[in-house]
């Protein structure tokens, strides 16, 4: 019997890999989303508040980012347990006060998606870090991993047909520069 060559085992992986990669589609293959890309299609679960479901304005229990009427979507992934998304939470809170209160009220919303987190996580972070924003859970990380399993926090700004604007990982340190942004994207 003939032992394989180390060329030939190497092959045999890297197409093995590739088919891998092939059949597991091309957000997981292609890394995070960035900006140009079109974001795959998913259905998130509503947030529990009617408050929020209001804010989104959507009744089902289940909706696709598209369903949000509004012309910019800053759709943030967070972590229940990330310290650097609870560092950013006052500042994104600070942004949505902003946006409501602005000129953007109505054209421009705000969801958090929890990473891993589920309804009961959730409403610890509403109680804990008093998100002002709806947050939905994602407890079996399906829409993380169809993103590219970003580390946390993870922005992006999308339109209603899910085209990725601008992205951003970690804490968004200039608050104005992004409202800026944002400002620049609804024109």
């Amino acid at each position: 019997m003939m032992k394989p060559s180390r060329l030939t085992v190497k092959t045999i992986l890297a197409v093995a890999l590739l088919s891998a990669c092939a059949a597991a589609g091309s957000a997981w293959c292609a890394g995070l989303p960035k900006k140009g890309d079109t974001l795959p299609a998913f259905e998130l679960q509503a947030p529990a508040s009617e408050k929020a479901r209001e804010y989104l304005g959507i009744s089902q229990s289940s909706f696709r980012l598209g369903d949000i009427p509004c012309r910019l979507l800053v759709f943030e992934v967070i972590g229940v347990y990330c310290p650097q998304c609870y560092r950013q939470a006052p500042l994104f809170n600070t942004l949505f006060n902003r946006i409501e209160k602005g000129k953007l009220k109505g054209q421009v919303k705000m969801l958090a998606l929890a990473a891993g987190g589920n309804v009961n996580e959730i409403q610890y972070l509403y109680e804990q870090v008093q998100y002002s924003f709806p947050i939905v859970p994602d407890p079996r990380f399906d829409v993380h991993k169809l993103l590219g399993e970003p580390r946390t926090p993870f922005t992006l700004l999308v339109d209603p047909k899910g085209k990725v604007l601008h992205t951003h990982m970690g804490i968004v340190e200039d608050l104005d520069a992004f409202l800026k942004l944002i400002n620049d994207l609804v024109r």
